[in-house]
């Protein structure tokens, strides 16, 4: 029989469970009235709201699991009628969203497992959230088998420690893990993927049409940085009679200085964008087929631009082994034909080995080196790209725009001088970082500079410390 949560848990004092649901009662009925009250806060407290508000709903969901653990072990969920914990929750949680719903169950009947007492433990403590609990019992059985010498206990706790980075960065981190120990795994994973690879489409009552595809890994990968490269917002030239829009930073995109200084934003959604981006593809790809139209140039022109990356021993020693360093010390080995090591998209899309070999096979490569810092040490110069290695080295350090708590991708992303050109900022690695047209109007408008080193960009939030003259003193 499952072991109750209880038995993990250091018991409350008697009466606590029924002085809670008395206030689990009052605190359902104040949500309901908290809409009419938010014109009553200020802006400091609404932000508190917004913060406590999504705190108690992750902290919900780790007792909810919690709770259904306890259910499954005194034997209530075999009990009912419902055909398992997830179905069990979705009754008792009605228009909850599915997938909440399912993730709880699921991690509900895992933490019922007494082998899984550190994931019931994090859950308790708050030390980990639902997703995460959810992302370490998927990963670790993925990569157990490669380290053999580690602890289970050990190594669920070490990926739950991460929570505060999200399930992706745990995903991440298995796929790092097996390239480092088992190249030929994410290779096979990325095989097995391409066989159940499938596009299919439905008509809609709409008149629109539905398009589904379910890609593996690595072609995923090449489509998602094909269409955010082509589907960043782009500002569009506006008649001279149309009106100024009005003043103010906004989401939508960047401003265009036309002809007539009347700027215009790209209002159209990211799913606007993207389904743009998709067409533009198809379009161009059988023009060319058709031989309609030829070779793209410029926008389209070339390959796929790939970044290698590496540190400096790895070269070191792969020159060293391959007889390079040395005259007389001749290769008398064959390359192994998995090597180690895994690939990353400028779009944070990891890719296994094998998978890079058949990309880089049509591809402008771009070697980079990295020294012990990650930063990079050289970085190559693609065909016909005129500043294409200062910005691959960018985009390598900082990943995505640097402003704290923004992630959109590079694509969409503008190179900022921290130090302006005009006050004596040179443009180098380090007086460089990527900004979204969001952040790079809000780092101008409010004078904000940063600290930057060739490992990451660190912004100083104080207003007004940027240069606005040639010669002052950015601390001015």
């Amino acid at each position: 029989m499952a072991q109750s949560t209880s038995d993990l848990q250091a018991p409350a004092a008697p009466g606590t469970g029924a002085r809670l649901m008395g206030l689990l009662g009052e605190f359902k009925t104040a949500l309901d009235e908290w809409p009419g009250a938010l014109y009553q806060l200020g802006e400091t407290e609404l932000g508190e709201v917004v913060g406590s508000m999504l705190q108690i709903g992750t902290r919900g969901e780790n007792v909810a699991a919690l709770a259904t653990a306890d259910a499954l072990g005194r034997g209530t969920v075999a009990n009912s009628t419902a055909t398992g914990a997830p179905a069990w929750v979705a009754r008792q949680a009605a228009g909850v969203e599915p997938g909440v719903v399912r993730r709880v169950g699921a991690v509900g009947v895992d933490c019922a497992d007494p082998r899984n007492r550190v994931v019931a433990d994090a859950l308790a403590t708050g030390s980990a959230s639902v997703p995460v609990a959810a992302a370490a019992l998927r990963e670790v059985p993925r990569i157990l088998p490669q380290l053999p010498c580690a602890d289970r206990d050990d190594l669920l706790g070490r990926y739950l420690s991460l929570s505060d980075h999200g399930w992706r960065t745990l995903r991440e981190l298995s796929t790092r893990i097996l390239g480092e120990y088992a190249p030929e795994r994410l290779v096979r994973d990325e095989e097995r993927q391409q066989e159940c690879e499938s596009v299919y489409w439905a008509e809609l009552a709409s008149g629109l049409t539905r398009f589904v595809a379910e890609l593996s890994g690595g072609h995923a990968g090449v489509v998602k940085h094909a269409l955010r490269a082509l589907s960043a917002p782009a500002p569009r030239a506006c008649p001279a009679d149309t009106p100024s829009a009005p003043d103010g930073p906004s989401d939508a995109g960047p401003l265009l200085e036309t002809e007539t200084d009347t700027p215009e934003r790209d209002t159209r959604t990211p799913a606007k964008r993207r389904a743009d981006a998709l067409v533009r593809l198809v379009d161009t790809a059988a023009g060319v087929l058709d031989s309609t139209t030829q070779r793209p140039v410029g926008e389209f022109g070339g390959t796929a631009k790939i970044l290698v990356t590496m540190d400096y021993s790895t070269l070191y020693e792969g020159l060293r082994d391959a007889g390079r360093l040395e005259l007389g010390s001749p290769d008398s080995g064959s390359a192994p034909t998995y090597l180690p090591g895994i690939g990353r998209t400028t779009d944070g899309d990891y890719l296994d080995g094998g998978t890079l070999r058949r990309l880089a096979c049509d591809a402008d490569l771009i070697p980079t080196v990295l020294g012990t810092d990650s930063e990079p040490l050289d970085v190559g110069r693609a065909k016909r790209l005129f500043t294409g290695g200062l910005r691959t080295a960018i985009i390598h350090r900082d990943q995505h725009c640097s402003f704290p708590g923004c992630d959109r991708p590079p694509d969409w992303c503008d190179a900022h001088h921290v130090t302006p050109w005009w006050a004596g900022g040179e443009t180098t690695l380090t007086n460089a970082a990527l900004l979204c047209a969001r952040h790079h109007t809000i780092v101008h408008r409010d004078l904000l500079t940063a600290q930057v080193t060739t490992t990451g960009v660190t912004w100083d939030l104080t207003p007004g410390l940027m240069p606005t003259r040639p010669g002052q003193n950015p601390a001015a």
